[in-house]
Formats: structure tokens, sequence, C-alpha cells
């Protein structure tokens, strides 16, 4: 009896560690927002996340898409990774995310496609996406 016990009570504590690991931040989170706020250049409160959704994200890290549209009408698809549970403990807490990554979607322009300067690398400055 005592070994079933303790069988249902390990299987219930993976079950409970697997799924808190996987969910996602709450959309509009003040992290996300400060990140969205460097990257694309305007203050919180002059934009809102009007999607989010989880995107495919190397292992140890979550992965965000957030659709964001500014209050002077721009459009941008931002990504941000930040560490899972298993990142933070497989690196000792010492896991960070990422800051925004920021394209333009705003029809008409002239920026369409391109990615925010502040995330921009030479691969990205190579292929003309800054």
């Amino acid at each position: 009896m005592l070994q079933k016990f303790v069988t249902v009570t390990f299987f219930l504590i993976l079950s409970g560690c697997a799924t808190t690991a996987s969910n996602p931040p709450a959309q509009g989170s003040n992290k996300a927002e400060g990140k969205i706020s460097m990257a694309i250049g305007r203050e919180m409160g002059n934009f809102k996340i009007t999607h989010s959704q989880a995107t495919e994200a190397p292992a140890g890290y979550n992965g965000m898409q957030y659709t964001v549209k500014t209050d002077d009408g721009a459009t941008f698809k931002c990504e941000i990774l930040e560490p899972s549970g298993f990142g933070k403990f497989a690196t000792w807490g010492m896991a960070s995310g990422a800051d925004a990554m920021c394209t333009d979607f705003t029809k008409g322009s002239s920026d369409v496609g391109k990615t925010n300067k502040a995330s921009c690398n030479a691969l990205l400055q190579a292929a003309g996406k800054c």
C-alpha cells in the first residue's frame, strides 16, 4: 500500500512540474511590454498587444510571439525567448531571457519586413533586414 502511495505521489509531482513549465506567460505581462517598448521605440501605454502565441524555441527556453499595434497605427510582430523551468534548473538559475526582436508589419511602411535596430546583428544587416 505504501509503495502505491509513493508511486502515485511521485507521478502527481512530475505531472505538476510538466504542466507549470510549459505554460506561456500571461499576455501583456509587464516584463514583455517593457522589452517590446524598448524594441519598437514606443513608451509603454502607447501600444497594445493584440495577440500572443507560443513559438518554437531552443531547448531550455520558451518562445512567445506577440502582435503589437501602436497608437499611431504601426504594426509589429515581436518574439521573446525566456528560460523555461528546465532551462533555469539546468543553468543553476543563471539563464537569462533575450530582448524582444520585432519586425515591422505596417502596410505601406518603408520599413516593412525590417527588424528593429536594437536586435540587429551582422547577419541581419547583410540580408538588408535592419
